[in-house]
């Protein structure tokens, strides 16, 4: 009787890839649903529950796209950037040199 309890391999066969089918035993197994409980779902309530691993699946798929798009996109503007870097304007500095020639020009031009 505890053998029969015990988590079970499930096959469905249906028209879905194997991770749809697969993710569905997982969550059966996971649940303890032995062949008894998975007899009395009816057909319905199955492609109700496929339908909705796909849709999840599909959201996934969807996801991991929209990030792998995201990161290309910033690899081709670092790309961008690095190929044609803009000329970097040197600030002009100020050496004691030069502040020296500007005290005395404005004291001349205060005289």
């Amino acid at each position: 009787m505890a053998e029969e309890n015990e988590k079970k391999e499930f096959q469905i066969n249906t028209d879905v890839d194997p991770l749809t089918s697969l993710l569905v035993n997982d969550i059966l197994n996971k649940n303890n649903i032995t062949d008894d409980q998975k007899a009395n779902i009816s057909d319905d309530q199955r492609r109700m529950i496929l339908k909705l691993v796909e849709d999840l699946q599909k959201k996934a798929d969807d996801f991991v796209q929209q990030q792998q798009e995201k990161k290309r996109q910033a690899e081709a503007a670092k790309h961008v950037e690095e190929a044609a870097p803009e000329p970097q304007v040197r600030p002009k500095r100020n050496s004691l040199r030069d502040r020296i020639q500007q005290r005395r020009d404005a004291q001349r031009n205060n005289d």
